[in-house]
């Protein structure tokens, strides 16, 4: 495969991360990256996409501090082509990284300018809200072949976060795709000395597997706020895995998968305590912050919520067990009585594993 042209969809931290990996690689081998282009939507929502952090050494605003290079400018002189919607159609490869509820919006807008020869990987961590009230939450890769001609699609997951790509600090991601080209796309883009890149058939099972770990996240936000120590931590991200695993088996996934690096692999740094946004909105939950006055003080968009929303209507559809996922609806919708939601995260009348 000669070099390719790899366009990122997005203007968060995550979405900038990935944009300057691509253009180290496309540095150090411009026969595998010939080219990387940054498109970044209108922004709907005040607070930024999710994990729209501000990049090291900004300001809490997200503004570059005085004497700072603003990120944008940094992706410039790190060769990342900034562009329009038109131009997307000159990529070989797309990295869709804008919150789950713009996608439809943003895919609507692009399709135009896309076309079925091209590839499309997503890196958002939760499902699509239902187009209509009678309808179900949607995978984000039913949604792209729904809007758009592009029917090769993956999906990222695994234990990366924005700074480890950024400080170039070892980390590793999965793509899940059916088609074999579309990981080897992703492998050649985005595999460097300190990203390890994995594939699996298993692209259901990734997508959601992604999504459920901003949950786990807010629970262990939630269980650090109120001390409970590393056990629960521990006992959050296995018993979290065994309940993405059961959804994402129902939606047609693989269980395997969830005890991977898409599932546990991702977990483990999404609980951990500077891990996410979702994390940080979980423990000023646990504090006893109200919803909205803890994202006003996250500052960012956070998937935990409303996936936990997505989560509870679908494990009541496909009447599943999850009893985590039903104690997070519970705390979200109100009960934050402290005793009571820490007898439903971890008290059940079913012992069996």
């Amino acid at each position: 495969m000669s070099g390719l042209i790899v366009a990122v969809l997005g203007g968060g931290r995550w979405a900038r991360a990935l944009c300057a990996t691509l253009a180290q690689n496309s540095r150090r081998a411009p026969e595998r990256v010939a080219g990387v282009l940054h498109y970044r939507p209108p922004r709907e929502d005040a607070a930024g996409p999710p994990g729209d952090e501000p990049l090291a050494g900004a300001a809490a605003d997200g503004s570059a501090p005085s004497g700072a290079t603003p990120p944008a400018t940094r992706l410039t002189e790190l060769g990342v082509q900034s562009v329009q919607l038109g131009d997307l159609g000159r990529a070989d490869l797309l990295i869709l990284a804008v919150p789950a509820a713009t996608v439809r919006a943003v895919l609507t807008a692009a399709s135009p300018y896309l076309t079925g020869a091209q590839f499309l990987v997503h890196a958002i961590g939760s499902l699509t809200p239902a187009a209509g009230p009678d309808q179900r939450v949607t995978l984000i890769s039913h949604v792209v072949r729904h809007l758009t001609p592009i029917r090769r699609i993956g999906a990222l997951a695994g234990p990366a976060l924005a700074p480890d790509l950024e400080e170039s600090r070892p980390a590793a991601l999965i793509c899940g795709s059916r088609f074999a080209e579309v990981g080897q796309a992703v492998i050649q883009a985005l595999a460097g000395p300190a990203l390890r890149m994995y594939t699996t058939a298993d692209l259901i099972g990734v997508e959601v597997a992604r999504a459920g770990a901003s949950c786990i996240a807010m629970a262990s936000g939630i269980a650090d706020a109120l001390q409970l120590g590393i056990a629960v931590r521990a006992i959050l991200i296995a018993r979290g895995a065994a309940e993405m695993a059961r959804l994402g088996v129902a939606l047609g996934g693989n269980k395997e998968t969830f005890f991977g690096l898409a599932g546990v692999g991702e977990l483990v740094v999404a609980t951990e305590l500077h891990g996410s946004a979702d994390f940080e909105l979980g423990r000023l939950l646990g504090q006893g912050l109200s919803l909205a006055e803890a994202q006003r003080q996250v500052g960012r968009v956070c998937d935990g919520p409303s996936m936990v929303e997505k989560a509870y209507a679908l494990c009541q559809h496909e009447k599943l067990r999850m009893p985590l996922c039903g104690a997070l609806h519970r705390f979200i919708a109100g009960d934050h009585d402290q005793k009571g939601i820490l007898a439903q995260l971890f008290g059940s009348e079913n012992h069996s594993e």
